[in-house]
């Protein structure tokens, strides 16, 4: 998941953002920093009602600051609010001012409506099959990308699975779910009804699920808070942390609604930590209906509120996204 991918014009890196978000973005501004030689982190915001230009893109601005590696960006709005003339034109003036003050000048603003894409500020349409037909997407397909797709279905995995009961959260158990969780992870098979069963059990209990979650990370430093914020001490096993989310919707199957909010609080977070906070939002909001005010999902949630980036998506040596020139 770490595929070199070139870009060779705009059509290709417009290409690029319902990917890297999961979906394709409506009534939107979209920012994408960007390094030498690559794209760095991708922030969508809801495009502005009420809100004053200059407040909103300070705002935006702090958000995409917090790639620290950052020394440009790039500005999409999304919108069908006046395609044929220059929509909140008053606040991408104001963006690009404070994106340029913050040292990530903007290299291009790009309009993208439900009919055309141009060059902000001008009156050249282009047919949005430029988008759709570009090199770009045509590999990220390929690559397995796919955009407006929900993994998660409560009806389609089913009712029939009874409640399992939660582990006391023994020392002893808490060494098994570890170690079970870790052969899973290792290995490439996928767990038997039984097996899924005693893993998704152990999610239940909060103490056995935050070591679960720790050692799901094979370089973490030992601190649950450090591993939850994406502070580790090398580059995560991405293929390992694939597979996790995988495994973690496979136990949902092995449990009723009601049990599933850790599984789909871990989906969120390994989301998070690849630097999707768009797919990492649509789980963790299934984790809060499935169980209300699940506290994990909902701390995890403020955190993207608040426009965090985890530390691992920061750097481009230890970041799971493809690298995009």
């Amino acid at each position: 998941m770490n595929e070199k991918l070139n870009l060779t014009g705009p059509a290709d890196l417009l290409a690029t953002v319902p990917h890297l978000l999961g979906s394709k973005p409506t009534e939107s501004f979209v920012v994408l920093t960007a390094r030498a030689g690559a794209l760095g982190a991708t922030l969508r915001v809801d495009a502005p009602e009420h809100a004053e230009p200059v407040p909103y893109a300070q705002t935006l601005t702090s958000h995409a600051a917090n790639d620290e590696e950052a020394t440009a960006s790039y500005v999409i709005v999304y919108t069908d609010e006046d395609p044929e003339g220059y929509p909140y034109a008053a606040h991408v003036a104001a963006l690009v001012n404070e994106l340029a003050a913050a040292r990530m000048p903007v290299r291009n603003v790009w309009l993208v409506t439900s009919t055309h894409w141009a060059e902000f500020g001008t009156d050249e349409h282009n047919p949005l099959d430029e988008i759709t037909d570009s090199q770009a997407n045509a590999a990220l397909t390929y690559m397995g990308s796919a955009t407006d797709v929900d993994v998660y279905n409560p009806a389609l995995l089913g009712t029939w699975a009874l409640r399992v009961e939660t582990p006391e959260g023994t020392e002893a158990q808490t060494e098994a779910a570890c170690a079970a969780w870790a052969v899973l992870l290792d290995g490439s098979a996928t767990p038997d009804g039984q097996s899924a069963r005693d893993l998704a059990a152990a999610f239940q209990n909060k103490f056995i699920r935050d070591f679960m979650f720790r050692e799901t990370i094979t370089t973490h430093n030992g601190s649950f808070a450090d591993v939850m914020l994406g502070k580790f001490t090398g580059r995560p096993d991405w293929d390992r942390i694939d597979r996790a989310e995988a495994m973690a919707f496979e136990l949902m199957k092995a449990v009723p609604t009601g049990q599933r909010a850790p599984m789909l609080t871990l989906m969120g977070w390994l989301e998070w930590l690849k630097g999707n906070a768009t797919g990492a939002t649509r789980y963790l909001k299934h984790a809060a209906n499935d169980v209300p005010g699940f506290r994990l999902a909902v701390l995890m949630q403020e955190l993207i509120n608040r426009g965090s980036i985890a530390e691992v998506a920061r750097n481009v040596e230890t970041a799971y996204k493809r690298r995009m020139i």
